[in-house]
């Protein structure tokens, strides 16, 4: 071995250790060696013993040109990296680890992602502006060392600059108890690629950061806060306050011309009131600011687990919702602390008051024709509710009707409180009377008699026989 193929610092420890031999192994020429090598007197010995030796490889370290162990295969290295680039690079980071942790079983750390997505040019949608900033430097530093043109090489920077910072949002105590105060917020966001906007309506307990409630609705609207609702109560109760802010959803500024079928403020007050539910809003987003950063660790996450789910319609994205959540949960709600244990939420109403709590309800008056509009301009009749008769009540003209549409969707119509079941109005008849043939009566299934000849021995086993041998069976007895 070559002393050229030794380190700059393996290769001061060979000239220390020639000087101190050649000035003879004193105790001033050791005192000297070890001042230049910051090292111990053994240590010095050591490297005069190597010296002597005059196997110059004894100064070379070991492990040199050896892998750690935990050093990852190339080819595993180019999969993460085409992985991240193909499919999941709305990912964070962090939640990228678990997809490979859970997916795929490869068990690797942030920083090591970190490192490998950075020398592939790649940034976490939750990087910091500096951090963003120094990676657009890069690119552009390597542009120009690869002759890239100027359009080239910006428009690569470009998708960096894309990425929004986050919000920044004063801090306040949480509350004490779970339950005691709800915040929610709607959030609209690409949630699949190729869909347009949806709003996902999310509640979060203030106490555990636990998220109670989400419904994902094409606007923000009073049916995706009712669904939030519907599902806080079947899975916690009723809670003491929500905290949102001032939508029309949850507070109504009389205009000139007010629509009662669009006059929330009657809706979802109206239940929350009945439910005892206290509501305060506000019109700055800071004060509800953990529902503003769960919609942004939403739009960082649910994207990317609809894309390994395979979810592409907002029903879909709806029912992976009930089983997502209490993941979710699980891994980021808060409830060490023992006063979160205990739970501020009431015991909820059974299903059927339920549904007529959240029931959307409007006025309606009764045309010449004895019928209503209602509903994208549908024309509806009020009929009995008794199942045998069913007929269509009639009503003068200009009588008023109050409709009810509740939680399942069913129509009721109350008219001076007694209650109607509403039937929408065909448009065109399906089948004529007169020129189309009549469709084919359903046969119902022959069912003998009990006596008839081939019953005949069960029904003299059950109604002649049975009784006989139990009589003659006490007689003996």
């Amino acid at each position: 071995m070559d002393i050229s193929q030794l380190t700059p610092k393996e290769r001061l420890k060979y000239e220390v250790a020639k000087d101190v031999v050649g000035l003879g192994v004193t105790d001033t020429a050791i005192r000297r060696g070890r001042v230049r090598l910051e090292c111990t007197r053994k240590s010095l010995l050591k490297y005069v013993e190597w010296y002597n030796s005059g196997d110059i490889s004894h100064f070379s370290h070991k492990n040199k040109n050896r892998q750690p162990a935990t050093t990852i295969a190339p080819e595993t290295k180019e999969f993460i990296e085409s992985l991240y680039k193909e499919k999941y690079s709305t990912a964070s980071f962090t939640h990228f680890v678990e997809i490979l942790k859970e997916d795929y079983g490869i068990k690797v750390s942030d920083r090591t992602i970190h490192t490998f997505l950075k020398d592939a040019l790649l940034i976490s949608p939750c990087s910091k502006r500096a951090t963003r900033r120094q990676m657009e430097k890069n690119i552009r530093h390597m542009a120009r060392k690869a002759n890239l043109s100027k359009s080239e090489s910006e428009n690569v920077a470009f998708a960096y600059s894309l990425i929004d910072d986050a919000d920044a949002h004063p801090r306040r105590p949480r509350s004490k108890y779970f339950g005691e105060l709800i915040q929610m917020d709607a959030s609209e966001y690409i949630w699949v690629k190729g869909q347009p906007k949806w709003h996902l309506h999310a509640a979060i307990d203030d106490a555990t950061s636990e998220i109670v409630g989400a419904w994902f609705d094409t606007q923000e609207t009073l049916n995706g806060y009712y669904n939030v609702l519907y599902m806080i109560l079947k899975l916690y109760g009723i809670p003491a306050r929500f905290f949102t802010d001032r939508r029309t959803v949850f507070e109504y500024t009389l205009l000139a011309k007010a629509d009662e079928e669009k006059d929330t403020y009657t809706q979802f007050s109206a239940a929350c009131r009945t439910l005892g539910i206290d509501m305060k809003c506000s019109s700055v987003p800071q004060f509800k600011a953990r529902a503003e950063r769960l919609n942004r660790t939403l739009q960082g996450r649910l994207p990317v687990e609809f894309v390994r789910n395979n979810i592409t319609t907002i029903e879909e994205a709806n029912a992976f919702l009930w089983e997502y959540l209490p993941r979710f949960n699980a891994q980021f709600s808060l409830k060490e602390d023992q006063d979160l244990k205990s739970s501020t939420f009431l015991e909820a109403p059974s299903e059927t008051e339920i549904n007529v709590i959240l029931a959307v309800v409007c006025r309606r008056v009764i045309d010449e024709g004895n019928s209503i509009k209602y509903h994208n301009n549908n024309y509806y009749q009020l009929f009995s509710q008794d199942q045998r008769k069913r007929s269509p009540m009639f009503f003068g003209k200009g009588t008023k009707v109050l409709v009810i549409k509740a939680f399942d969707g069913t129509l009721l119509a109350s008219v001076k409180d007694q209650i109607y079941i509403l039937k929408k109005l065909e448009q065109r008849l399906k089948i004529s009377k007169e020129f189309d043939p009549a469709p084919p009566k359903e046969k119902k299934p022959y069912k003998p008699a009990d006596d008839h000849p081939w019953k005949r021995s069960r029904y003299l086993s059950t109604n002649f026989l049975e009784p006989h041998i139990s009589q003659s069976k006490e007689y003996i007895e």
